[in-house]
């Protein structure tokens, strides 16, 4: 087995170093799964996810190069799509503190897989004061940038290659989540993890041909951290916050919903 190991950043502490908190009595479940690349991981057939109390872990077997050559030089595997959570334990937050890429590269003439990259945003959805339910329905979003990597690698370059890979690195810093009190997930809450995953070949000489056999897998992470509840801090959270986000009305005569998004505000961290 051929082992890449990364580190990124030059801090002196990593994430995983810090003094946390253990996880929570449960890990939340999951609601929903939709994806945006549905040939690349489709949910139920080529796309699993398993939420650990230490570990978000992702198995993605299709997703695929399809390299052939013809003067291409570089072939990209993505997969995008967004996973949502509910039951989340009270008085607890979450942060992503690494992530750890697995799979099998098989690839000829050269061919190099030289970059793999982790998106992963929290989307933190939350349904305004509507007295009676009555339409409209309006909804703003709260998002932070839970880790964002791009990982540097070395696997194949030389002739023939066929073999596993590992390549783990820390994230630059820890982003928590807002604190949870319980409710999320469901009615005026939507908790929601938005990945965007991808890894990428060159090819020199443009005949050689690169395959991820057996796809790829990710493990992310977790770190936990007890907190205080606070619903005013909790529904101003965010690096970036959107107000009536979607607004759901209704037309009289046939109920049909319509939607659109309103004002946009930025919060203290770094815009997304």
């Amino acid at each position: 087995m051929k082992i890449t190991d990364l580190i990124a950043g030059l801090s002196l502490l990593a994430p995983s170093a810090l003094a946390l908190d253990a996880p929570p009595p449960e890990v939340p479940r999951i609601l929903g799964i939709v994806s945006d690349t549905p040939s690349q991981c489709a949910p139920g057939q080529s796309l699993s996810v398993d939420v650990q109390p230490d570990v978000l872990r992702l198995g993605l077997p299709a997703m695929r190069f399809d390299t052939t050559g013809h003067g291409r030089t570089d072939e990209v595997a993505t997969c995008q799509f967004t996973l949502e959570l509910t039951s989340w334990w009270y008085k607890y937050r979450f942060a992503v503190q690494d992530v750890t890429y697995r799979g099998h590269l098989q690839a000829s003439d050269g061919v190099q897989l030289y970059q793999l990259t982790a998106n992963t945003v929290f989307r933190y959805e939350n349904r305004k004061v509507n007295p009676g339910r009555e339409p409209p329905d309006v909804w703003n979003v709260s998002m932070s940038t839970m880790i964002d990597d791009q990982a540097p690698t070395t696997i194949g370059g030389e002739g023939e290659f066929d073999d596993d890979f590992e390549v783990s690195r820390n994230g630059s810093h820890l982003e928590w989540s807002t604190c949870m009190d319980g409710g999320e997930g469901g009615g005026d809450v939507r908790t929601k993890l938005a990945f965007l995953l991808t890894a990428t070949t060159s090819d020199k000489t443009g005949e050689g041909s690169g395959a991820l056999t057996g796809g790829l897998s990710l493990d992310f992470g977790l770190a936990w951290e007890e907190c205080v509840p606070d619903r005013l801090v909790k529904n101003a959270w965010g690096q970036t916050r959107i107000d009536d986000w979607s607004v759901c009305t209704y037309n009289d005569s046939s109920l049909a919903p319509a939607s659109g998004s309103s004002a946009f505000r930025r919060g203290t961290g770094a815009l997304l």
